[in-house]
């Protein structure tokens, strides 16, 4: 039997005049298709994760207390069910040293590596993002691009995770409630420390919006149909915040918080 080479779909480059880098930020969230295929450049990324950073560290330092408050409220209710297995003395020890540093982190003090701490986290996680769709292009369906070229699509692609991110924080802040959801968390609303609560609250319309937008951007890049790329992401995510979920709902004191 004679041999078939599968090549990819082709899907046409954007033409036209290169927009700005301001025109590419405001783009990438109502016409990512005019942006993604002019990110050439191998440090095009650091504007996107400069702007999370300065948002995300500044609007979280105002949200800071309002969350803490309500992660003491639900470690406090955790604890109190093990009072009739440990010993009272030790229980008010536990209980006064876990109120101790809940007061600490509501004092919320604005330490000098903060801002350090969110660019590493940052940087890394966009790093995670962009091999697994390196792998997925370059060896899963054999695509060819280079790392930084995947690297702007993904840094580009989470500005609509942050645009995510500054609603909820926005609405908190007026609520005076960490308690706030923008897709499957609304179900139930409450925290309850169950795993169907810590999945709910990590399904909203921003992550679908980021994870469509990622793959589109991949599809232009690698001139590849984006729903290639879409089954794999929401795949890799799916796994990604049931671990989280199950991560939350069994850890002790409230879990790891996603």
């Amino acid at each position: 039997m004679e041999n078939q080479n599968i090549t990819p779909t082709p899907i046409e480059t954007p033409v036209g005049e290169k927009p700005g880098m301001l025109a590419k930020i405001f783009k990438v969230f109502y016409q990512p298709s005019a942006v993604f295929g002019h990110l050439k450049g191998k440090t095009e990324w650091l504007v996107p994760l400069f702007i999370i950073i300065i948002a995300g560290s500044t609007l979280g330092h105002f949200v800071r207390p309002i969350m803490v408050e309500d992660r003491m409220a639900i470690a406090m209710e955790q604890i109190e069910k093990y009072r009739d297995q440990i010993p009272e003395e030790r229980f008010t020890q536990i209980q006064a040293d876990m109120q101790s540093r809940f007061e600490e982190a509501r004092s919320n003090k604005y330490l000098w590596y903060t801002p350090l701490m969110a660019a590493g986290f940052g940087f890394v996680f966009l790093i995670i993002i962009t091999v697994v769709c390196l792998i997925t292009g370059n060896f899963g369906f054999g695509g060819k691009a280079g790392f930084w070229i995947v690297m702007n699509v993904v840094a580009f692609a989470a500005l609509v995770g942050l645009l995510g991110d500054i609603i909820r924080e926005v609405l908190m802040l007026a609520k005076g409630s960490s308690y706030v959801f923008t897709g499957l968390g609304l179900l139930k609303p409450v925290e309850d420390g169950s795993f169907m609560h810590y999945l709910l609250r990590q399904i909203d319309v921003f992550s679908i919006w980021r994870i469509i937008t990622t793959a589109i951007g991949l599809g232009i890049i690698y001139k590849m149909k984006p729903n290639k790329f879409a089954y794999v992401l929401f795949s890799v995510w799916i796994i990604f915040i049931v671990l989280v979920a199950l991560g939350n709902s069994t850890i002790f004191m409230g879990g790891i918080v996603y």
